[in-house]
């Protein structure tokens, strides 16, 4: 989509430009009245939006439908003189009725686009998005959710605001639909949209699983230089077995290391879970928790004057 330019004035210019085939114009512009505030003027139906694209949208269908046989599309506009604000559609009441006859019961796509680009939104917050369509008259919303229906379409339902709401959450609900509305640009904006934040996901995912293996691995060799220090200060550390020596070098000279790193190290080489077995029975007999810190005021306490050692 143009860059420069925000996400919905890109949708909305999608939907005005759209192609369409010349035999649905006239069920296209139901849609659009469907959808639009009406109220009654003079004998007239007159139907009102301060979506100017909506207006821009109605006067390239309109030439295509023989409905310009009956009048002409400029002559039925009220458009304020600054430009803004709400413009007004004036409708006869035969031109309304004729309209009405053919488009009234209509289950189409063209239809659909019409209602949805009259009263309806697409959200795109920072997670996920969805898809909204909110009309007046419980008709129009029944008929809406029927002819979502015949599209395999799915859609909650819910008050709000005096209206009635339809809502699309599924992400491939939405494409679908706006694919078949010929909205073939904002189409490929979302599904880039959500490959990337797919990725992001995936990244920030492995970010944080790799961010708490580094953290794990610290804290164990936080925790293990501390039972290294309290074996060292043991009375009894001349007696230690060979293999907690060892460990307890290796250790203190790659503060860094894993424990499978470490058991790479020892002679012969060991596993990583008899290295995690072999600290716990150290940090059990020098008196030191195994998760950090030291169990005893008096480090030695613990089977001091006593020469008992696992073989491990």
């Amino acid at each position: 989509m143009a860059s420069g330019i925000s996400p919905t004035a890109n949708i909305w210019d999608d939907w005005t430009g759209a192609p369409f085939a010349p035999s649905a114009a006239v069920d296209e512009i139901g849609g659009i009245v469907d959808g639009l505030a009406r109220t009654s003027k003079s004998g007239d139906i007159v139907c009102s939006s301060g979506r100017l694209w909506v207006f821009k949208r109605l006067r390239t269908l309109w030439p295509e439908s023989d409905l310009s046989n009956m009048y002409d599309f400029a002559s039925l506009l009220s458009i304020p003189r600054s430009m803004k604000g709400r413009v007004f559609l004036h409708m006869p009441p035969r031109l309304f009725e004729d309209l009405h006859e053919r488009t009234g019961t209509t289950l189409s796509l063209s239809w659909l686009k019409g209602l949805w680009g009259a009263c309806g939104s697409l959200y795109l917050p920072k997670t996920g998005y969805y898809l909204s369509f909110r009309v007046r008259d419980a008709s129009i919303e029944e008929r809406a959710v029927r002819a979502l229906k015949t599209k395999s379409i799915k859609a909650g339902r819910r008050r709000f605001q005096g209206a009635f709401e339809i809502m699309l959450r599924d992400q491939q609900n939405i494409v679908d639909m706006l694919a078949g509305f010929n909205m073939m640009k904002t189409t490929l904006f979302l599904e880039e949209r959500a490959i990337f934040r797919s990725l992001r996901n995936q990244a920030n995912k492995l970010v944080n699983c790799d961010a708490s293996n580094i953290r794990k691995s610290l804290e164990a060799s936080s925790n293990q230089i501390e039972i290294s220090k309290c074996a060292l200060e043991h009375p009894e550390y001349e007696f230690f077995p060979a293999v907690w020596k060892d460990l307890v070098s290796s250790r203190l000279s790659n503060p860094s290391a894993t424990l499978g790193e470490l058991g790479r190290m020892q002679s012969p080489p060991v596993s990583k879970s008899t290295v995690k077995y072999r600290w716990k029975k150290m940090a059990e007999h020098v008196g030191a928790s195994p998760y950090g810190g030291r169990d005893r005021a008096r480090p030695g306490a613990r089977g001091h004057g006593k020469r008992v050692f696992s073989k491990s």
